[in-house]
């Protein structure tokens, strides 16, 4: 089975990046792929205003990318399985057929009771070699019949046996010193020794070489309670066969099992094969139910996650465990950062003011027209990004790719941007954490990192009630995450201006990046929309020199 790909943004995603999530891997979807798309964390108000307004579902959580053992399980063609109470010669035959040494033993819900190995096997019948008896029989009746390919003579299959096995070679008089209650006993066609052992209270004849049962026999057995079985095999046969008809569940181990979650780590499970020596190990759920095994080999043959990554290219901003996927694209409008690959990869990066303008134009090259709710979410990333067609980024392309979308989706797109905003903007009722959240992206400034986070507003009322508490908030998150600085953008829209608040050591050091004044830690800057072109690279510039 051809494996997923994840197509996700980056962390605390805007309405560009799920948008573009979305609609990338619709697109892929139609060429055939198998795309799926996610997010990196939780959407913000206006992102659910633009997916409940075109009717599209919210994208699936992509906590991390790493390899867990859940993935090992997923691509080596499942687990073979058995009861407890299956004969261990079935178990055996089933091992040799599948050419495995260990079988995982569940109850009928699937749970994880223990394992039975090949050296399980052996060692129970050396266990057993040079024993004066055949040592304790506890097997059900159907059992020994199934195991010994025999016909039930006398008796119940249900019936429970459970005793000591021995074998009627001797004379009458002196097998009698050997005969006990509840014995099993294998004998050929000697109806002195089977009437005998009747009358010990044997729980078991079982009569080999096709050896005929004997009416009186028979009365004996059916009047005491026990059981007659007649096998086709001779006495020597018969005797190593019935030592195979106990349950696994006799055999298996239920102690000292080494077992991973389907959730652990890739690096968790190598540490603990390379510090023990199975050959295979139970991979289970939650609620322990077996959902797989893992061998040494499979650490060699796995395949990392396949991932797209559509508005970013900088690990520190994509989904953790990016550095261990496979990454097969990146689409991006943003400056080159840091991540590298093992091999070539398509990349698309251009100076445009949205990642949803690079998707559009994606269909067109394909010669794929979006249905009108994939139209619709592209025309609003698009409006987003560059702030109604507002932000200094915005380039005559995305002019052009929203005012398509917007045809194919009923829309006029400077109407529907300010409905979008107006709807979504106010910073009333919203938490500190969901503000300093909601589009925060961290950047590496020479030796300094900086997280930034943006909010765009229709006015700025509520800005001074939220202030402080703005601002204790960053400081929590500086110090959580050990940036240098938390920066806030609070983008004015109608105002066209950007209220900075600072969060750091030396809060006038980065108004100089500006050439704007400090107040409080607050960095008032005029005709500052974006922070791709207006906020980081005068950053960059300042902290670099």
């Amino acid at each position: 089975m051809t494996k997923a790909i994840y197509v996700v943004g980056h962390k605390n995603p805007d309405t560009d990046s799920i948008c573009a999530a979305i609609a990338y891997a619709k697109l892929k979807q139609r060429l055939g792929y198998p795309a799926i798309p996610c997010r990196a964390g939780a959407i913000n108000e206006e992102t659910r205003f633009v997916l409940d307004y075109f009717k599209v579902e919210v994208p699936r959580l992509l906590p991390d990318l790493y390899t867990r053992a859940r993935d090992l399980v997923n691509g080596n063609g499942g687990c073979t399985v058995v009861r407890p109470d299956m004969p261990v010669w079935e178990a055996w035959k089933l091992m040799r057929a599948r050419k495995i040494k260990t079988l995982p033993v569940v109850d009928e819900g699937n749970h994880l009771l223990g394992l039975v190995t090949v050296g399980d096997f052996a060692d129970k019948y050396l266990a057993d070699l040079g024993e004066k008896d055949l040592g304790h029989i506890c097997a059900t009746v159907s059992n020994v019949v199934q195991t010994l390919s025999g016909t039930l003579l006398v008796g119940n299959p249900a019936q429970e046996l459970n005793g000591t096995g021995l074998i009627g070679a001797m004379e009458t008089e002196t097998m009698e010193k050997y005969l006990c209650p509840d014995c099993i006993l294998i004998v050929g066609d000697r109806e002195k020794i089977q009437l005998a052992a009747l009358k010990k209270g044997a729980a078991c004849l079982i009569l080999t070489g096709g050896a005929a049962l004997s009416p009186a026999v028979r009365e004996e057995a059916v009047q005491r309670g026990a059981t007659v079985i007649g096998v086709p095999m001779d006495t020597f046969t018969t005797a190593r066969m019935l030592l195979m008809s106990i349950p696994v569940g006799a055999i298996m181990h239920t102690t000292d099992l080494v077992v991973f979650q389907e959730d652990d780590l890739l690096d968790e499970v190598r540490k603990v094969m390379l510090n023990t020596r199975f050959r295979n190990y139970p991979v289970v759920d939650e609620q322990n139910r077996v959902v797989g095994e893992i061998a040494r080999y499979h650490l060699l043959g796995f395949s990392k996650k396949p991932v797209i990554l559509v508005d970013h290219n900088e690990l520190s901003q994509a989904v953790e465990g990016a550095e261990e996927a496979q990454i097969l694209e990146v689409v991006d409008h943003h400056r080159v950062g840091g991540i590298q690959t093992g091999e070539p990869i398509l990349f698309r990066n251009e100076p445009v003011g949205s990642t949803c303008t690079l998707i559009a134009k994606a269909y067109l090259e394909h010669g794929i027209e979006p249905s009108l709710e994939i139209a619709g979410i592209l025309c609003a990333g698009i409006l987003s990004d560059t702030v109604v067609f507002k932000s200094p980024t915005c380039t005559q392309v995305d002019r052009d790719m929203a005012a398509m979308l917007g045809k194919l989706a009923g829309i006029d797109p400077v109407q529907f941007g300010i409905t979008m905003f107006k709807k979504t903007s106010s910073l009333i009722g919203r938490s500190p954490r969901e503000i300093v959240a909601s589009d925060y992206k961290k950047f590496l400034v020479g030796d300094l990192q900086f997280g930034i986070g943006q909010v765009s507003v229709l006015g700025l009322e509520g800005i001074d009630e939220l202030k402080e508490s703005l601002l204790q908030e960053m400081e929590g998150v500086r110090k959580s995450e050990g940036a240098d600085y938390v920066l806030l953008m609070v983008t004015d829209l109608i105002e066209e201006a950007t209220y900075l608040l600072i969060s750091g050591p030396n809060p006038e050091l980065v108004g100089e990046a500006y050439q704007a004044e400090v107040r409080e830690r607050v960095a008032y800057l005029p005709g500052v929309l974006s922070r791709k072109k207006q906020v980081v690279p005068p950053l960059i510039k300042h902290f670099q020199q």
